[in-house]
C-alpha cells in the first residue's frame, strides 16, 4: 500500500465540525476549513479553555476544504 501523506498530529490542537485548529511550525495558530458556525464554536472554545491562543483563518480556506489538501498545505510547513 502506497502512503500519499502523513498527518503530523502534534500540530492539531482541536477539531470543530469540519474545521481544525492547528499550530503551525512557526508557532502561529490557524483554523483551517469549516464554515461560519465552526469558526464561532472554535472562538468560544478558545475564549474558555485556551485564551492565550490567537488564531486566524487563511483567506483561501474560508469555505470547506478537502482534508487531503489540508495536510499538504498547512502541516508540512
Amino acid at each position: 500500500m502506497k502512503l500519499n501523506c502523513v498527518i503530523n498530529t502534534a500540530g492539531i490542537l482541536n477539531r470543530f465540525g469540519n474545521a481544525w485548529l492547528i499550530k503551525r511550525a512557526d508557532g502561529k495558530h490557524e483554523l483551517v476549513g469549516g464554515n461560519a458556525s465552526d469558526f464561532t464554536e472554535a472562538k468560544e472554545w478558545v475564549s474558555l479553555f485556551a485564551h492565550e491562543i490567537v488564531f486566524n483563518r487563511p483567506r483561501g480556506n474560508r469555505h470547506p476544504v478537502d482534508r487531503s489538501n489540508l495536510v499538504s498545505q498547512h502541516l508540512r510547513a
